[in-house]
């Protein structure tokens, strides 16, 4: 594979450096919430809930602002059938946020050859996490646990900031904490899992971009022909 010249590399997080597809390979990543919302009384069946937090979710991709965990529980709490009030509706969000983060820490690994990957390029290009993200903080505090966290300068997430990709907002902050401007985005490239996020954020920068695609099933559609593809750490070197 041949690259450009560049002087950094930013890489999502989660599916790139970390993977954390539950079990069952469910993109939300709801694990047991649906059922726990059932429980407590808002959705007569898990796929009820399912559907109302797929559209609380397809607004974060709309206006590209992020909506963290527990505000997307609570809306997709609210929309229920069985009305409920709002204070109802936030104590319960967080009972379902820390069930999740609970249930999550144990789906979550590093991606198989990644550290090995991280040693090589470390020692040859400023290294930067840019990524989205439902909790402030997630992505550093995970990148710690597995001993990862040394390799960058600076690790990025979009509960934190405010906006996510593909919001060219998020990749801006980037480029700034990098010390560079928005016409920089020639001197990065970015590694990303989702096609449709982190490939088409990092184009709307003019940055260059590999399309990390180990689950070819699990996004609908393919990067554009032009965009490399990798299909494991071991082929980026």
């Amino acid at each position: 594979m041949q690259l450009p010249d560049f002087d950094w590399i930013f890489f999502d997080c989660f599916n790139t450096l970390i993977d954390d597809y539950d079990a069952a390979g469910d993109e939300a990543g709801l694990l047991r919430v649906p059922d726990l919302a059932v429980e407590f009384g808002y959705f007569a069946g898990p796929d009820e809930f399912r559907e109302a937090y797929a559209k609380v979710r397809a607004q974060t991709l709309r206006h590209g602002r992020e909506i963290p965990l527990h505000e997307r529980f609570r809306q997709t709490l609210q929309a229920a059938a069985t009305p409920h009030s709002r204070e109802e509706c936030v104590a319960t969000a967080s009972r379902l946020q820390a069930a999740w983060e609970e249930e999550y820490v144990v789906t979550l690994r590093p991606s198989p050859g990644v550290e090995e990957m991280l040693k090589h390029w470390y020692v040859r290009r400023a290294l930067a996490v840019v990524t989205n993200s439902l909790l402030p903080g997630l992505p550093q505090y995970q990148l710690e646990r597995f001993g990862l966290g040394r390799y960058f300068r600076f690790v990025l997430d979009s509960a934190s900031h405010g906006f996510k990709k593909p919001n060219p907002l998020l990749g801006m902050e980037a480029l700034s904490l990098a010390g560079m401007g928005p016409c920089d985005g020639h001197r990065v490239l970015v590694i990303g899992d989702r096609h449709d996020i982190d490939v088409a954020a990092a184009l709307d920068l003019g940055m260059p971009v590999v399309h990390f695609n180990r689950r070819p099933g699990a996004v609908e559609g393919a990067a554009p022909a032009e965009i490399p593809v990798i299909h494991g750490w071991e082929e980026f070197r």
